[in-house]
């Protein structure tokens, strides 16, 4: 059960990420006619193909398609989803259309379209990090991916996600040019990969295995002056078939360069082996979160 200040810390970075994200859809992306996937992205469409359609000069705002888009994929999910994550996509759904009806439309960051892809990339990947990491997500696509999912359990809801994202880009492309939709590409790159490293970047770990002569030295050595735990094994060696002493440990990054220089002084003829772990939970690390 998270603390009352646990849950205003998450509120307060879905709102953060649903800034961002609002952000660089009405800073850059709209501006530039990129279509970066997503509800936005056909909302970014559906604004600029209006333009000058009846008495205004603007079209259907990004905001209002955000909105009409999400409301029945939200009905259908929450008889279908998890509820708790339905809630927090809910509210980043919804403030994320509030800002994007709310911020004006400012000069682009820069004349270089290029620099301007990256810096909505960049926005979005920050954004969508966020999001992840607190088990929301920005509605849309999501939502329609995992919909399609629930109801056909043989295609994974990363294969709907994709599918659907491509179309979006592709007809983005048809509307204003393949250019543009190159540009978007890579935009959607470089959001995919931060927000990929934002959600596992602080749970990454080091997974050590050692085997010395002089275990209990580097049990000692983790335990008192590195300040992790151990686990001890007893192991064979398949062509001695001598029984020896196995450690292992779970370290960060820098931790593991520390501790390669303790056992060079304390057994250079030490074995060592290293994994990467892509999370890690428990004391020290990333906490369990719901």
């Amino acid at each position: 059960m998270k603390s009352i200040g646990e849950v205003i810390e998450t509120y307060a970075l879905l709102t953060v990420a649903a800034f961002l994200m609002s952000l660089g859809v009405v800073w850059i992306f709209n501006s530039e006619q990129i279509v970066p996937g997503g509800v936005t992205g056909i909302g970014i469409i559906i604004e600029n193909l209006t333009k000058g359609m009846g008495n205004g000069e603007t079209g259907i705002p990004v905001w209002l398609s955000n909105l009409v888009i999400n409301i029945p994929l939200f009905i259908c999910g929450y008889f279908l989803l998890e509820k708790k994550s339905m809630i927090r996509t809910a509210y980043t759904t919804a403030v994320s259309t509030v800002f994007m009806a709310a911020i004006p439309t400012f000069p682009l960051a820069t004349q270089d379209k290029l620099l301007n892809m990256i810096l909505g990339g960049v926005m979005f990947g920050c954004a969508y990090g966020l999001m992840f990491r607190q088990n929301a997500s920005s509605g849309g696509v999501d939502l329609m991916a995992l919909i399609l999912n629930h109801l056909r359990h043989d295609i994974g809801a990363p294969l709907f996600l994709g599918g659907i994202d491509l179309a979006i880009v592709v007809a983005g492309g048809l509307a204003f040019g393949f250019e543009n939709m190159l540009y978007a590409v890579i935009a959607i790159a470089i959001s995919t990969k931060l927000s990929d490293v934002i959600v596992q970047g602080l749970r990454h770990g080091k997974l050590v295995y050692i085997i010395s002569s002089h275990c209990e030295e580097i049990k000692a050595c983790i335990m008192n002056e590195i300040g992790r735990g151990v686990t001890v094994l007893n192991t064979r060696g398949g062509y001695t078939n001598e029984g020896r002493v196995m450690i292992i440990s779970v370290l960060s990054s820098r931790q593991l360069v520390e501790l390669k220089d303790k056992i060079r002084t304390i057994d250079e003829n030490s074995f060592l082996i290293v994994g990467q772990v892509t999370e890690v939970f428990g004391e020290g690390f990333t906490k369990f979160s719901s």
